[in-house]
């Protein structure tokens, strides 16, 4: 394993090349990637893992109440109306967000046909409206990720890419079509391109990244309103302050020299006189265009709607919802929100679950840009201060809101992940010992978050969605995994792969024929010893403990012995030979007990078995997936392995997005979404037979009725729901499984109600009457 002392032998080698080894880049396949250019690699890599996350299975499941399917619905009115400039929901016009989103949500349903015929929706609905969500989501990771390579070097910039793409929040919020999706990757995208006009000092197209700017922050303001723009502003403004004005007497007489002399400014177009900063600054950004081009792409569709006299549901019109109500009073007084209250230490709680396993690299992070140097030549300074302010401003502004979402932490994660990402980089040159303390603390924030979110899923869940006291499907975390056809996954199986895995990693370093004489045997006895016992738990688990485990464990010790015992024999192992001898004879002693315990007592007995067969659920393969990542990460800082380390890390961040998102994430969402329910209502109603939502309010039942659901949910919900069971013939309605029994009631008990696959959705159930 390259550790520290090593380093000097590696130069300062990539992370594929310290993987796979020199030759990987000398490789034909290795030669033409080579041949791209630079900015070409690090797009098509970050853009190809986030779509690797962030496609499959996207289209999978239907939309999540009440957001997706609320949003979705004013998008299927705008193409069922042919209006796309003035949103309508139900019955009203609908004021409280921007149209960026719904556009989205159209444009992709006009593609997939999702309104094509009657009845159900199409059946790639759900794919045509994520779709656009995911490819801008995938935009933001790739240009961000460019911008910090471009600045900084190769590393960081593909560690800014994979860090971000594996925040949690980031990728269960791309497979949502809210308007936060929209609102932070094209935020995200107006600040890359921001980084890039003004601090990489090769671009030949300066005034190009920087209109480019102009417009993402328009498409931002469109898809959030007034934060789209005020974010990277306010930015932008305390970075000229802190890190490019110069405040001194002579700065501030020059610029005022500049703007009463004519003579001055003339020696300036000249270029007998250097621009005074802030004068220059602005003509670096194009600021007075780049206005009028953020005015071109978002004041229409306001000015528009300011103009308009309708009203929404509230009676409310356009400018007193959408900028007093939904502006003013959701950061003052607090506007439907679910947690009420709460101080700034709510969002550093969701914050560490939304970035985790990288809160284990914040302090790190911290403890570099705690010594950058505010106005130095250094563009990755220039670069760290962005991202401080960013994350500083983005937290004051979200933590000092009265109406908070857990995901409102969401724009802070981008500013996150470039300081982890310069924090990596710095990881990689300077080694592990350099940067011990903040490893250490970044392992107990590890351990502390890790252990909560093993112990409660629900947290990941929490993070995307609206009602955190909405029942959560516990089975789906506490039932053991059915990974064989014959028997659960047991944690003989985790422990097998474990012992194998990383036995087999040591091997090939300890007993290869260069490092051969260079390794102790304690070494190549680590490794051993790993193989040994992993082969002793495959083979106890294989047979079902027909075999003793303990036995078979005492055998592999024994055999451990026996080499320790020959290694002790060598001469060049002479001067450490009384402590192998007296190792090798202690684990001799110690295997020969386990062998006779194990083999002569009867199988059922065999302590170890039992350990080995308790079955495994998501929260103690989670837990277990953590322990071991912990683990593997403390080994790596002792033998001071930047290898192993950033492995175990990159490996644990790619393994566990790719499951959330493969996996648990369709799994969850069969349980907040009534598509199912509508497919099912949809092949199995005849002719006339109408669907009701009784004592309803989650959108969904508006969205996948094509808003034809008859809505049962005022003061006379019971009168109304009895009038409608009352008719000739069979009814369908969707009720909440805790108020099946008060519809019943309802309907009245010469009525009789049928659940319809009551197991498919935990929170809602298709019922007939008749």
């Amino acid at each position: 394993m390259a550790s520290d002392v090593e380093k000097n032998s590696q130069g300062d080698s990539t992370f594929t090349q310290a993987i796979l080894g020199d030759d990987t880049l000398t490789s034909s396949w290795g030669r033409r990637w080579l041949a791209l250019s630079f900015s070409a690699r690090v797009v098509l890599a970050t853009a190809g893992f986030a779509a690797l996350l962030f496609v499959p299975y996207l289209g999978a499941v239907g939309l999540w109440d009440p957001w997706e399917t609320h949003y979705g619905e004013v998008g299927r009115q705008m193409i069922q109306r042919a209006d796309y400039v003035y949103p309508f929901w139900e019955n009203a016009w609908f004021f409280s967000k921007p149209p960026l989103t719904m556009w989205m949500q159209a444009l992709g349903m006009n593609i997939v046909g999702a309104l094509r015929g009657d009845g159900a929706m199409g059946l790639y609905t759900e794919w045509g409206m994520r779709m656009p969500f995911a490819l801008l989501s995938i935009t933001a990771v790739a240009l961000l990720s460019l911008a910090v390579a471009r600045i900084v070097n190769m590393r960081a910039g593909l560690a800014t890419g994979f860090v971000l793409a594996t925040m949690p929040l980031y990728f269960l919020l791309t497979r949502q079509t809210v308007t936060d999706t929209p609102f932070v990757t094209t935020f995200v995208c107006a600040m890359a391109c921001a980084l890039i006009g003004q601090l990489d000092d090769t671009t030949k197209h300066r005034a190009g990244w920087w209109y480019a700017f102009y417009v993402f922050a328009g498409l931002a303001t469109l898809a959030k309103g007034l934060l789209g723009v005020g974010l990277p502003a306010v930015i932008l403004v305390l970075y000229a302050a802190a890190g490019v004005i110069p405040w001194n007497r002579e700065s501030l007489e020059a610029h005022l020299r500049w703007l009463a002399s004519g003579e001055v400014r003339a020696q300036v177009r000249a270029g007998t006189r250097a621009m005074p900063v802030l004068w220059a600054q602005m003509y670096r950004m194009k600021l007075g265009t780049g206005i009028l081009v953020f005015a071109a792409v978002a004041v229409p569709w306001y000015l528009t709607l300011c103009l308009f006299d309708g009203v929404d549901d509230e009676g409310k019109l356009f400018w007193y919802r959408f900028f007093i109500h939904d502006h003013l009073n959701r950061l003052t007084a607090g506007v439907h929100t679910t947690t009420p209250g709460g101080s700034f230490t709510y969002f550093i709680e969701q914050g560490g679950f939304a970035i985790f396993p990288w809160v284990a690299l914040l302090p790190g992070a911290f403890a570099v840009v705690s010594r950058l140097k505010l106005r130095s030549r250094d563009k990755a300074d220039h670069l760290a201060l962005i991202a401080v302010l960013w994350v500083a401003f983005a937290f004051y502004l979200l933590a000092s809101s009265a109406t908070k979402f857990h995901h409102y932490v969401f724009p802070v994660l981008p500013g996150l992940a470039i300081l982890i990402s310069l924090f990596v980089d710095r990881l990689w040159k300077d080694g592990v010992s350099e940067h011990a303390v903040s490893l250490i603390f970044g392992l107990i924030l590890f351990i502390l978050v890790g252990k909560d979110l093993a112990e409660n899923p629900k947290d990941f869940t929490d993070l995307f969605v609206y009602n955190y006291d909405r029942p959560y499907p516990q089975d789906l975390v506490t039932k053991p995994i059915a990974f064989f056809s014959s028997r659960p996954l047991w944690m003989g199986d985790l422990v097998t792969l474990v012992l194998l895995a990383f036995g087999v990693y040591l091997a090939f370093d300890a007993f290869s024929s260069k490092a051969k004489l260079e390794r102790p045997a304690a070494a190549r006895a680590v490794a051993l010893g790993l193989l040994l016992t992993g082969g002793a738990t495959l083979a106890a688990v294989a047979t079902q403990g027909q075999v003793s485990a303990m036995g078979l464990w005492g055998v592999a010790l024994v055999a451990l012995a026996g080499f320790l015992i020959w290694q002790a024999s060598r001469p060049e192992e002479a001067p450490g030979r009384t402590v192998l001898q007296a190792v090798g004879f202690g684990l001799a002693l110690v295997g020969v007990a386990l062998a006779v315990r194990g083999f002569k007592g009867p199988p059922a007995s065999d302590a170890l078995f039992k350990a080995l067969s308790g079955t495994i659920n998501v929260k103690v393969g989670m837990g277990f997936a953590f322990g071991v990542a912990g683990v593997l990460a403390a080994v790596a800082a002792l033998q001071r392995s930047r290898v192993l380390l950033f492995s175990t890390f990159w490996g644990l961040a790619a393994a566990f997005a790719l499951w959330f998102n493969w996996g648990h994430w369709v799994d969850l969402s069969h349980h907040w979404t009534q598509r199912d329910l509508f497919w099912r209502y949809y092949d199995q109603r005849k002719p006339g037979e109408p669907i009701a939502a009784y004592m309803m309010n989650w959108r969904g039942e508006t969205f996948y009725s094509r808003n034809t659901v008859e809505q049962f949910r005022a003061n006379d919900a019971n009168t109304r729901m009895r009038q409608y069971a009352a008719r000739p013939g069979r009814e369908w309605a969707l009720v909440e499984h805790n108020r099946v029994n008060l519809l019943r009631t309802a309907v009245g008990s010469d009525k009789t109600v049928t659940l319809v696959d009551r197991d498919i959705n935990n929170k809602f159930v298709l019922v007939t009457i008749e």
